[in-house]
């Protein structure tokens, strides 16, 4: 077990420097940042020196990482040209506005899918059994943003029941947690279906069965419980899709968290802030990826 915790703790470290190194160098990848900060037919040799030189751009690649990571190890991620202030806290101010809206999305895809899921498994050919089929079908095949677009036009412009931007309160973040939701809702609902129907096959189902244990115990105990093991890891899978996803979803919406900040950093040019958010996102898919691996040493009893 502590062999098991050590492994996920250095996977996660390694991970993390990878995502360090992989914004860095994609950034610098894309061409001399000052240009995208500064107009190049109109600025003169003296003004892009300097500015390469306020960047640290003039020095090696490999000095320019170092100070890089200098600066993250000190919490120094920047300074947001679009947003005139330190680039560490823009991101703060939206990272609980991309969170909760991910972690919404989510609830509501595990509410529906994975009740559906067990029922549909443990009872198949029947209607419920199809209705879990078709929102599988639904939510792989339906995009977000195209969903996105319909619920606006549905039930913000001809019901006016819902805003269709901004995060003023709890009804703004109803349909774009809807509409992010429907694609782990279809993954999710499939994955347990599947789980079901090759667990309620088992030997001690048959076993729990000839004992006479009632159908709700065998579903609750023994059926949901064995196939929990495999939707731990999805769930945190479908958390970063979600935090990934948001990126277009807040967009449409004009909600201000990461992923509208990250649009604003590419449409102003802003190096720095496009660096930083693409930095944060990978960070978090790091760290919740190392809790599903710890959740799940701890739940499965085999890795005890």
């Amino acid at each position: 077990m502590q062999r098991y915790f050590l492994s996920s703790i250095v996977n996660a470290i390694a991970l993390l420097f990878g995502v360090i190194l992989v914004v860095f160098f994609l950034v610098r990848l894309t061409g001399d940042p000052t240009a995208l900060l500064i107009a190049r037919d109109t600025a003169t040799q003296e003004q892009i020196a300097e500015m390469r030189a306020a960047l640290g751009l003039d020095q090696p690649l490999p000095v320019q990482f170092v100070t890089y990571v200098g600066d993250l190890l000190h919490g120094d991620l920047g300074y947001s040209l679009r947003f005139r202030q330190e680039a560490s806290r823009v991101i703060f101010n939206a990272i609980p506005i991309t969170f909760g809206l991910s972690l919404l999305a989510l609830l509501i895809a595990v509410t529906i899918a994975i009740p559906l899921g067990v029922l549909g498994g443990y009872s198949p050919n029947t209607w419920l059994d199809l209705l879990a089929r078709l929102l599988g079908l639904v939510g792989q095949t339906v995009p977000s943003f195209w969903l996105a677009l319909i619920l606006i036009l549905v039930f913000a412009i001809n019901l006016q029941w819902l805003p269709s931007f901004g995060a003023d309160s709890a009804r703004h973040f109803v349909l774009p947690a809807v509409a992010l939701s429907v694609g782990g809702m279809g993954q999710l609902v499939r994955l347990t279906r599947s789980a079901v129907l090759d667990i309620r096959g088992t030997d001690y189902i048959r076993t729990a069965r000839s004992k006479g244990l009632s159908q709700f115990r065998i579903a609750s105990r023994h059926v949901f419980s064995n196939a929990a093991l495999a939707l731990i890891s999805v769930i945190g899978i479908q958390f970063t899709y979600a935090m990934a996803g948001s990126i277009y979803i807040e967009s449409i919406f004009a909600i201000p968290g990461l992923g509208w900040l990250l649009n604003e950093a590419i449409v102003n040019r802003d190096f720095v802030l496009v660096q930083s958010v693409t930095l944060v996102i990978g960070v978090f898919v790091v760290l919740i990826n190392f809790l599903t691996d710890i959740l799940y040493g701890v739940v499965d009893p085999r890795i005890k």
